[in-house]
């Protein structure tokens, strides 16, 4: 847990697709960048004007100028499931701000609208906790919360569900990350023993601050329990809440870890989250 200008006209029909960010990279053009977007629902045309989400709340509007296959033949549209590389043109620079434009950020139409049941959901869920008595907030972010049923091809290939929230206040830019390994599709409380835990990030935006906490899967020295008090699905969708709490060692490349932080109080309540019901695969 590893874009020439268009003269564009209004188009017919409202555009109605999701997608993310992968890679992203410069071109000598400040406003064009140039990677790869997976498509997870609808269709992606050339020219399509996007919205893309930074899970601040930062949106950058593109226009695609290319979409091209593995061989590099163009392609003029792109379904759901699939990925390809991307030519971008922004309106703006999107490689500025702490925020700037990089992998996993969320993509929509431009008629995608702020006030929809999706970016309400994704807008409001948020956790309340504190860390060592210090009030913590955290908001989900784009595509932080997912149910795997089968795992990720080539990777982890077990069922997990994870949960991921960034701070919600600036300057703090860190963010949590939890896996619960072999998932129950129902109320349940889990130990140290299912889940994996990754909490790091600088508290101040100082990079030289940059701290990671936390334990790998089957590695906790410490108690550390979550316990997911409501599971209502409908559909591929599933809408949790639930509360955790216990102690966090400090990761150390070198040396034994003596800090360690401890959350309390720390509850999430009626996120929605997509269920993947085959293995992933994030290949093209």
């Amino acid at each position: 847990m590893k874009f020439l200008l268009l003269l564009l006209t209004t188009p017919l029909f409202a555009q109605r697709f999701s997608a993310y960010t992968r890679d992203m990279y410069l071109t000598d053009n400040e406003k064009v960048l140039s990677g790869m977007l997976t498509v997870e629902s609808g269709q992606i045309s050339k020219t399509d004007t996007l919205y893309i989400y930074a899970e601040t709340g930062r949106r950058f509007t593109a226009t695609i100028i290319r979409i091209s296959d593995n061989d590099e033949q163009e392609l003029t549209s792109l379904g759901a499931g699939k990925s390809a590389d991307f030519r971008l043109l922004f309106t703006e620079n999107p490689s500025t701000g702490k925020d700037y434009l990089r992998a996993g950020y969320k993509v929509y139409p431009s008629d995608f609208s702020p006030a929809s049941t999706v970016n309400t959901a994704l807008g409001q869920a948020e956790l309340q906790s504190t860390i060592d008595g210090k009030k913590f907030q955290g908001k989900l972010t784009y595509k932080g919360a997912l149910y795997l049923k089968k795992g990720i091809k080539g990777m982890n290939e077990k069922p997990y569900l994870q949960l991921q929230f960034a701070a919600a206040a600036a300057p703090d830019e860190r963010i949590l990350t939890i896996q619960i390994f072999n998932p129950k599709e129902a109320k349940a409380k889990y130990t140290a023993a299912d889940l994996e835990i990754n909490f790091s990030g600088s508290p101040d935006g100082n990079k030289d601050n940059t701290v990671l906490y936390g334990f790998v899967n089957g590695k906790a020295t410490d108690n550390f329990n979550l316990e997911i008090s409501k599971w209502q699905r409908t559909g591929n969708k599933v809408i949790i809440s639930g509360k955790f709490g216990g102690i966090l060692p400090e990761v150390l490349v070198i040396g034994l870890a003596k800090n360690k932080i401890r959350f309390e109080n720390a509850v999430f309540e009626d996120i929605e989250m997509e269920i993947f019901e085959d293995r992933v695969d994030f290949g093209r």
